[in-house]
Order: C-alpha cells, then structure tokens, then sequence
C-alpha cells in the first residue's frame, strides 16, 4: 500500500472516497484532503497564510471523522477558509471517547484563485468504514453532494 493518500471511487449520486495512511492521523489527514479537493480541486492555488488550529472530541472514531471533516464544511460555509496544508497531529482515547488535535493552514476561498469544484452539502454515515491494520489505516467515505 501507498505511504498516504485517497482516490474517488465510483458513487451514483454522491462523492465515494477511499483515503489511507500509515497512522489514524495520517488517513484522516487524507480524507480531509479529499474533501478539500472535492470543494476545489487544486489544492497548489491555496496560499498557506492563515492557521487554524481545531479540536473534535466524539463517542467513537466513525463520529470523530463525521464531526471533523464536518468543521471543514461548515468553516468553509462561515469563513469561507480553503485549506492545502492538514496536520492531524493527535487522535487519542480519553476515558469513553476520542479526542482529535490538528492544525490547518489556508485562505479565504476567492473565485478569482481558486477552482470551483463541486459543492459539498454533508458528511454521511454511509459506506463508513475506518479499518486499521498493524502500520496502515483505510478509511471509505461518502459525501453527499
């Protein structure tokens, strides 16, 4: 397998993704990614001028990962930030639940930079799958467009 990475898979309706990684962190770095690329799909336009660091704490892993690739849809619908630099530096169990640490590096999303891809309206639940092995993570997800 790959160091790191994603690719979109075949969906009827929606945006279908396979992301992966050596680590948790890395594979969800990855599907962030993937989500970035969906909403514009040349992540080198982006400057790395402003910084965000966010926090995202949830019952499991699976709502982990629908809550954080969810602040992505709703930073981009309120402060209209694009991001190209995603650094998952921490996802840790504390006590009955997860705890995600990153930073985020980007801009104001401007029509006249960067390309419109296509509009993402939710993260969903299905074909959800995050599977861990000994030294990789693959994660399956869907985005409903």
């Amino acid at each position: 397998m790959k160091k790191a990475g994603f690719e979109f898979r075949e969906h009827t309706a929606d945006v279908q993704v396979r992301s992966w990684g050596p680590s948790l962190e890395e594979a969800f770095s990855q599907t962030a990614y993937s989500l970035m690329t969906t909403i514009t799909p040349n992540l080198k336009l982006i400057s790395p001028e402003i910084e965000k660091e966010i926090t995202v704490k949830a019952e499991d892993k699976e709502a982990l990962l629908f809550d954080f690739l969810s602040e992505f849809l709703y930073i981009f619908d309120v402060d209209e930030l694009v991001f190209n630099q995603i650094y998952v530096s921490s996802i840790e169990k504390i006590n009955d639940n997860y705890k995600l640490q990153a930073t985020l590096k980007g801009e104001k999303f401007d029509l006249e930079k960067h390309e419109i891809g296509i509009e993402v309206k939710a993260i969903t639940y299905s074909f959800l799958n995050i599977e861990e092995k000994h030294k990789s993570t693959t994660i399956d997800i869907v985005f409903d467009i």
